[in-house]
């Protein structure tokens, strides 16, 4: 192998360096702060005749982000950014943590075990859900979707998430 000797430095070795340190400055210029941060949920699908009467479903949901997040609340609402009411939609809920070994699934009794508050739950990766829904005369609705507001690295941040089981909640008289 023939060497090129300038100035007190190989050449070879000179261009090796600055091709490397260049190859860093744009790996490290392509990895964007904010792109590391984002994520997105993902939630179980659920399918049921629903009745009029009071609902607890059990739901996983999964943080795709790098980083783990806070929740702080969870609302439904319209495409509108307008809440979901009992009295214009026949949906009242409430949103709690569950333990994360409890099984998904609809449950009518009450009695499925201890709610968490929902504010402040970590996520960090997966966990586990429980809406609370008291249903009345409620029709499906495509434009339903979840706001979860979160921080995450102490920012806060907020996601509209599209979930078909919300879309098609519909209880069986409609």
């Amino acid at each position: 192998m023939v060497k090129f000797y300038q100035g007190g430095v190989y050449l070879k070795e000179y261009l090796l360096s600055v091709s490397v340190l260049l190859c860093m400055i744009v790996v490290v210029g392509c990895n964007d702060p904010e792109k590391i941060e984002q994520g997105e949920f993902l939630l179980g699908e659920f399918g049921a005749d629903f009745k009029e009467q009071t609902y607890h479903l059990v739901v996983p949901i999964e943080w795709t982000g790098e980083s783990p997040i806070e929740i702080k609340s969870i609302q439904i609402i319209k495409d509108n950014d307008k809440p979901v009411t009992k009295e214009e939609d026949g949906i009242e809920f409430k949103v709690f943590g569950a333990d994360p070994l409890k099984q998904t699934g609809i449950y009518s009794e009450p009695n499925i075990g201890e709610f968490k508050d929902i504010k402040d739950i970590e996520i960090d990766g997966e966990a586990k859900l429980v809406f609370k829904f008291s249903l009345k005369d409620v029709k499906k609705d495509n434009n339903r979707r979840l706001k979860i507001q979160f921080n995450i690295n102490q920012k806060e941040s907020e996601q509209i998430v599209v979930w078909k089981t919300l879309e098609q909640l519909a209880t069986d008289s409609n």
